[in-house]
């Protein structure tokens, strides 16, 4: 068996609502005239975020208010999503529905999005039901600790050598750092906001412009 890690934005998709969404929630939640959403999210854990976000907006960094903020978020995503929309990433699609069908490999994803919009995302672009499971940034603000929460996962649910052979598919350098935190090849891709010679300096297995080449990511992911 062998374990495939995925991020979301930016590997897998492209969506123009999340940051949006986010700026919404504070508006409607908080009773905000406007709000500040303007922050880097690139390779980041939603957990991280939003505390940001309390802070430039001069609201309390505690745990009533991210739940709070992370509740308003949640159920606003889906209508912005259908709004704003987005796009899948050239190849993805055809490559989680390839890799499903093949019975040594389990797809998840491991993505700084909340686990719930990271769903939502995925259903939206219909994806979900190529991935057997999620991991996402609800308590981790550093994405290591992210891999590494995941990873425990993984091990009790298939054994203590389930990650000998996994593979983490990401497109930033904070994605390939956490790959390398778990012991996990990393495949990068070139589709976010990080060009070829960013992500090499992080030493991953590969660097792909992006996931069209889908015979030879079958190749590369699940048999080589």
């Amino acid at each position: 068996m062998r374990i495939l890690l995925f991020d979301i934005d930016g590997t897998l998709l492209w969506t123009h609502g999340g940051q949006g969404a986010l700026q919404v929630a504070l508006v409607q939640e908080f009773g905000l005239e406007s709000a500040c959403a303007n922050i880097s999210f690139a390779g980041r854990t939603d957990r991280s975020l939003l505390a940001e976000l309390l802070q430039r907006n001069g609201l309390p960094n505690d745990t009533d208010h991210l739940q709070r903020l992370r509740h308003r978020y949640v159920s606003t995503l889906p209508g912005v999503l259908s709004e704003q929309g987005g796009k899948i990433l050239p190849g993805a699609a055809e490559l989680l529905s390839r890799l499903s069908a093949l019975p040594h490999i389990r797809s998840y994803v491991m993505t700084g999005n909340l686990e719930e919009t990271a769903a939502r995302k995925l259903q939206h672009f219909d994806l979900l039901g190529c991935i057997d499971g999620i991991f996402g940034g609800d308590h981790d603000s550093d994405r290591d600790d992210l891999a590494r929460r995941s990873a425990a996962t993984l091990r009790e649910r298939y054994g203590p050598q389930s990650l000998g052979d996994a593979i983490v598919i990401g497109d930033t350098p904070a994605d390939v750092r956490c790959g390398h935190a778990i012991g996990a090849r990393v495949v990068a891709v070139c589709t976010g906001r990080y060009d070829r010679s960013e992500l090499e300096a992080e030493n991953p297995m590969h660097v792909e412009d992006d996931l069209s080449d889908v015979d030879r990511l079958v190749q590369l992911l699940a048999h080589a």
